[in-house]
């Protein structure tokens, strides 16, 4: 039987009353056709006043719905929304939605649950929707690029914001918007819902949940990236690349997350597609905010631990009638005390951007930015002054052991732009380009010895002055064409780099200082030094490159394939001299295959190198031969899961990856090196993040890594694993949001970060022990308790909840970081 039925709000509501489980029942029955009455009636539902139902059609809010039969997805999202719907049982018997996650207006969150069904839902005059069949537009060929332009926006795009913490494509591994389960390599993706629930400060602490890499190996400290990928340390900087580019200024970096679209890990050897590479475990992408087509804006206060006081702002949308010219500004700035006594965590961050769009195949972005950060690296410490076996105790993980007036500034300022025209449906072209200029006044205090009777250690200062400027460009062609049954993405590109740094370091002694009982009054005497320097590096690389991603009916295939020349040159202007002038080459590849079942299943299996040019050259007997680059070669194997109609993503992977021409010391002279080493890394990850039911989502990683020296020209060296790796590491993250009963709105977080025992220097003498932390988050979405104030959120976050101590690694047994203790960051934000 067909009838026509009137949802309202007030009828559809599947409230948790005793008589809740029949309601929802009969609601059900009613619209599949039975004659079960709910005491829906269309006299009480166009009781409803249009003002109401216009003030639900404008809300925007949150929704957290799963995908599951039409039915039950349209009456939860009434329930929620307010909106007033007209419906046949014939249009939503049978058919399955792909639910709703994120925040949006109403109207807009009823055609995203509509996708796919073939229906859609038409605002009538009084401010009620009724549901149709979705007529069938006859598109002339003068009308198919656009056609074309508004099917590409429904889907996801590794360039913009994702809806919940689910992504399902990257460009980071490919430099083309592809299915991650057509990417034949693991990659991990944090979104900008998953970072700002977490409460990320730092795009290290973004990855806190993610397998294959350790985040805090470098202790308490907030400068600096310092990652762990597969085993392999980068540097303050994290080896990131910003929209495409590499990211690469002075001193310790850290890039703003609140500034970001999303954070994607790429893991293993990059090289194929960004040239040379220091770090063979992977690289970090970062997507920054851009314009959008709708107008949207976000406001957050912040309190908490270290005097935290912080304001931020996200605004954009349309600047003119014909959505042509799109703008984005965000900002943030903080006042606010680091862990570390004494050390600062203030920033100040701006990046407006502006899209221009002259056609339907043409668009042009502006991504300028501007950061300043006033942070710090803690220096190490003995291990004896950390592992209780000094009478004294062990020392407070908020020790600091600088002086008053000591601190790092870092700036990075930058332009960039990317341009992008498409000549037709198949073949485009793309520019990505970027200047930026980085400027770093480090003034740090370091510990020069052990512990002296028990308390005191000898110290240094090291004040650094450095300058980089930047200059990065990408040009790509990308296309589409067959052969045969084969089908073809082909990408061709060039890039060229710049890189010009100028360093001023000088060192000189501090007084002692005793860990127990610090006295900071005693001053530094910077005006005598035991050492400066004063150097000009300038590098410059090139590199051409080629891909091919082919498919053929569920196979898909990627090879790729580059060529790259670096040069280098670093002078000592004090002494007048030229210490390296050095030009490399070298030719990188990546092979790849997956086969991805309907049901969501992908295998794969890779292979991919990577190349780092290495100063030096060997000893005169040996020909004074300049060294050779570093390479990186990985072989994975994994699989990906991706569940049809389900807002999850699951990865389990093997590795084996090498790091190749290490140099080690010369057996017949230890004044030079030769290129014999080789370093090793063995491992399984398994990673899953979703949405396991309608209020439940989760977040979790487990990695095992088994890393060590393979060939050293010292026997002694060979079997050692490095220190401050972990054999193993695991997370997990449970986020539980009440959308009905008496605390409907609230949302609870509760994550636990096990990073396991690690050597603690590189002769394997010392074990650092394994350690457990415990995360927690609280978030209420207010307008679920009263309407006026929908789009107001508050929320509470807090890392290291037990305040354990805990040492976090040792590079040797007088150089080790200590922990973070307990920090909380309270937000109240304003969304419209």
């Amino acid at each position: 039987m067909s009838r026509r039925h009137l949802l309202s709000p007030s009828a559809a509501a599947p409230r948790r009353t005793p008589g809740h489980r029949s309601v929802a029942c009969a609601i059900q029955l009613l619209l599949m056709g039975s004659m079960v009455g709910v005491g829906i009636s269309a006299a009480r539902a166009q009781d409803t006043a249009p003002q109401a139902l216009a003030a639900a059609d404008a809300a925007v809010r949150s929704y957290a719905i799963p995908a599951g039969p039409l039915a039950e997805v349209l009456t939860r999202f009434l329930s929620e929304s307010g909106l007033l719907l007209a419906t046949t049982t014939e249009l939503v018997q049978g058919k399955a939605s792909p639910g709703v996650q994120g925040r949006f207006g109403a109207a807009d969150g009823l055609a995203v649950l509509l996708k796919g069904t073939g229906l859609e839902a038409v605002r009538r005059a009084d401010g009620s929707h009724v549901l149709r069949v979705m007529p069938v537009v006859q598109v002339t060929d003068a009308d198919m690029a656009e056609v074309r332009v508004t099917a590409e926006a429904l889907r996801e795009s590794p360039w913009a914001a994702v809806d919940g913490w689910v992504a399902t494509r990257g460009a980071s591994a490919t430099k083309t918007d592809t299915a991650l389960l057509e990417t034949p390599q693991a990659i991990s993706v944090i979104t900008a819902d998953q970072m700002r629930e977490q409460a990320a400060q730092t795009t290290a602490e973004a990855l806190r949940y993610t397998a294959g890499v350790r985040t805090d190996y470098s202790g308490a400290q907030n400068a600096g990236n310092a990652l762990m990928l597969r085993g392999f340390t980068t540097s303050g900087q994290g080896g990131a690349f910003l929209d495409g580019l590499r990211l690469r200024t002075v001193g310790y970096w850290s890039e703003e997350p609140f500034g970001l679209e999303r954070l994607e890990f790429f893991k293993g050897p990059t090289s194929v597609l960004f040239g040379q590479s220091a770090v063979p475990g992977g690289a970090i992408a970062l997507v920054s905010k851009r314009p959008t087509s709708e107008r949207i804006g976000e406001l957050e206060l912040s309190t908490g631990t270290g005097k935290r006081a912080q304001v931020a702002v996200d605004v954009g949308g349309p600047v003119n009638a014909d959505g042509s010219v799109l703008y984005r500004f965000v900002a943030l700035v903080r006042d606010a005390d680091m862990y570390v006594d004494g050390f600062r965590d203030d920033r100040l961050y701006l990046a407006p951007s502006l899209t221009w769009k002259p056609g339907a195949r043409t668009r042009l972005t502006l991504l300028p930015s501007f950061q300043k950060n006033w942070a710090s690296f803690t220096s190490l410490l003995p291990y004896a002054a950390m592992d209780g076996s000094n009478p004294r105790g062990r020392v407070p993980m908020s020790r600091n052991t600088g002086a008053p007036g000591f601190g790092d500034t870092n700036v990075l300022a930058s332009l960039g732009y990317e341009f992008e025209h498409a000549f037709n449906d198949d073949w485009s072209v793309q520019q990505n380009f970027r200047y930026s200029y980085g400027h770093s006044d480090m003034r740090s205090i370091y510990r020069t010895s052990g512990l002296i009777g028990g308390a005191l250690i000898n110290r240094s200062y090291d004040l650094r002055n450095m300058r980089a400027r930047n200059t990065t460009v990408d040009q790509q062609l990308k296309g589409r064409l067959a052969t045969g049954a084969v089908e073809h993405r082909l990408l061709l590109g060039l890039d060229y780099a710049r890189y010009e740094g100028d360093t001023r370091v000088q060192t000189g002694v501090a007084p002692s200082l005793d860990l127990y009982q610090p006295d900071y009054s005693q001053p530094v005497d910077t005006s005598h030094y035991t050492s400066r320097s004063n150097q000009l590096e300038r590098t410059a690389q090139l590199g051409f490159y080629a891909q091919d991603q082919m498919r053929w009916q569920n196979w898909v295939g990627t090879l790729g394939v580059r060529h790259d020349k670096v040069s280098t040159r670093i002078d000592d202007r004090l002494a007048n001299a030229v210490l390296t002038d050095r030009d490399w080459s070298a030719t990188t590849a990546r092979a790849g295959l997956n086969y991805v079942f309907d049901s969501g299943w992908a295998p794969y299996v890779s292979y991919s190198q990577s190349f780092n040019p290495v100063s030096g050259t060997s000893s005169p007997a040996r020909g004074s031969r300049p060294f050779d680059p570093e390479r990186g070669v990985q072989r994975e194997v994994g699989v990906k899961f991706q569940p049809a109609g389900a807002k999850s993503f699951f990865t389990v992977t093997a590795f084996d990856l090498r790091r190749q021409n290490v140099s080690t010391m010369d057996p017949d002279n230890s004044n030079y090196s030769v290129q014999t080493g080789e370093v090793r890394a063995r491992g399984v990850e398994l990673e899953g993040v979703g949405q396991i039911t309608r209020d439940l989502k989760m977040v979790g990683a487990y990695s095992v890594l088994d890393i060590e020296t393979t060939r050293d020209t010292l026997a002694s060296n060979i079997g050692k694993s490095p220190a401050r790796v972990p054999a193993h590491l695991a997370s997990l993250w449970l986020d539980y949001a009440f959308n009905e009963g008496p605390v409907q709105g609230l949302s609870v977080g509760v994550g636990a970060r096990y990073t396991g025992a690690s050597w603690g220097d590189a002769a394997n003498t010392f074990k650092v022990p394994a350690y457990t932390l415990w995360d927690l988050a609280l978030r209420y979405d207010l307008g679920r308790t009263n309407p006026a104030w929908r789009g107001w959120s508050a929320s509470l976050n807090v890392r290291n909840l037990t305040d354990r101590y805990y040492v976090a690694s040792c590079a040797f047994s007088l150089g080790c970081n200590l922990g973070e203790g307990r920090t909380a960051i309270a937000k109240l934000n304003y969304k419209w």
